[in-house]
């Protein structure tokens, strides 16, 4: 595989296959589950069709335990990437640009048209989008306007990225590779599944009844407790061997066991009135489903991250200009589904019948997405605003050191 260096002399973070696949059908499933949000019969979502089912409700509670820890855990093994060829306050300057952008962007530009879209079909502003912009910013979502929708996650992670930099530095260094070296040792053996799984159990059920509803950055912390864990948790296996092998080892049961927790899971929530019957956070029914939620999520990270290496360590073109479009395609989709889905609902176009109305929308929000983020690559700059890199860059066929610590 070439090495790419960039036009400032540093190396760009070299490819992994796995980690591509894994961004690409991450981002699918995203996608897939913000489709089918307005047919979803458990939530209360920015566009409601009249028409309801059950199975697009299991395919929204499906991933939602696994599914952002997982881009959480992916952006920790690209941070270990990316500080291997840069100096932490570089590191720290590129996540400002690439992320910050981006979502200053989004809030500014992308979401005031969706919730104007929303309010409009809640009856409470009849205005122009033009006219309604004012009032963008008024008081917070969802009793006021002012929101950042699927961008919340864009705030995490430049948070989580600032905040832990001189730690991930620290980590770096040989006493930080000796520390993960020991960490990663228990992990290893015939329980190490136990020692990566039950800290997740315990963080998951800890967030949930000591802090319930209780509403840091952009949602309750208890539903956003274990995205820290898993950006950390993603740059240690990156960083560790030892990590990298005990997922490597515990994928397959990891696997078992999240399928099962994940079944239990979605056979709980079949009945339906999700919210209405959860238990209360602290009782022993609480405990019980918040355990097997963390279960479920950290399980999942270790059979995703373990079965990507076993079988999607192949490459190619496609793959890659398909991982190059996964940021702008994860901030462009959600409007575009939101405002197909509102001109859906307008127009009675649902009354086609369910099955037609999901496919329809998702394939015409998949086509329109698609092509708005091919006119962002093409564009230089577009890329800026959207966190790409520059194309202007040069590759070379011999290995170049990757900082001064490892010369």
């Amino acid at each position: 595989m070439p090495t790419e260096v960039t036009p400032t002399g540093y190396r760009s973070e070299p490819r992994r296959a796995d980690l591509d696949w894994l961004r690409v059908l991450g981002m699918l499933a995203v996608f897939l589950v913000h489709a089918a949000e307005p047919f979803n019969p458990w939530d209360t979502w920015h566009v409601q069709s009249a028409l309801r089912s059950k199975w697009l409700g299991e395919l929204v509670f499906f991933p939602a335990p696994w599914i952002m820890p997982l881009f959480m855990a992916l952006a920790g093994e690209a941070a270990w990437l990316a500080l291997r060829s840069r100096s932490p306050a570089r590191y720290v300057r590129e996540r400002l640009l690439r992320l910050g952008l981006p979502l200053v962007l989004g809030i500014l530009v992308l979401v005031p048209p969706q919730v104007w879209v929303e309010r409009r079909l809640q009856g409470r502003f009849d205005g122009s989008l033009l006219a309604f912009y004012p009032h963008f910013f008024d008081g917070i979502y969802p009793d006021g306007n002012f929101a950042w929708h699927n961008l919340w996650f864009l705030v995490f992670l430049l948070a989580f990225s600032l905040a832990t930099a001189p730690l991930l530095a620290r980590l770096r260094a040989p006493a930080g590779r000796r520390l993960l070296a020991r960490l990663a040792a228990p992990c290893q053996g015939p329980a190490g599944l136990a020692w990566l799984v039950l800290p997740a159990v315990a963080i998951r059920i800890l967030t949930a009844t000591s802090a319930p509803g209780f509403p840091p950055l952009a949602y309750d912390w208890s539903n956003r407790g274990l995205l820290l864990p898993a950006f950390l948790w993603g740059f240690a296996v990156a960083a560790e061997p030892g990590f990298a092998a005990a997922v490597d080892r515990h994928w397959r049961p990891a696997l078992a066991i999240a399928v099962a927790a994940s079944v239990g899971l979605c056979a709980w929530a079949w009945p339906g009135d999700v919210l209405a019957r959860l238990p209360a956070a602290r009782s022993a029914g609480g405990v019980l489903l918040w355990g097997g939620y963390g279960c479920a999520s950290w399980c999942w990270l270790v059979a995703l991250l373990g079965g990507a290496r076993r079988f999607l360590a192949h490459d190619g073109e496609a793959l890659q200009r398909a991982s190059g479009l996964v940021y702008p395609f994860y901030v462009l989709h959600h409007g575009v589904i939101v405002a197909l889905a509102a001109a859906m609902v307008r127009r009675g176009a649902d009354s086609a019948g369910l099955p037609a109305a999901f496919v329809g929308l998702a394939a015409a929000s998949l086509a329109i997405s698609v092509a708005l983020c091919w006119v962002v690559a093409a564009w230089e700059p577009l890329r800026l605003v959207f966190g790409l890199r520059s194309r202007h860059r040069s590759v070379v066929r011999e290995p170049v050191p990757l900082a001064r610590d490892e010369l």
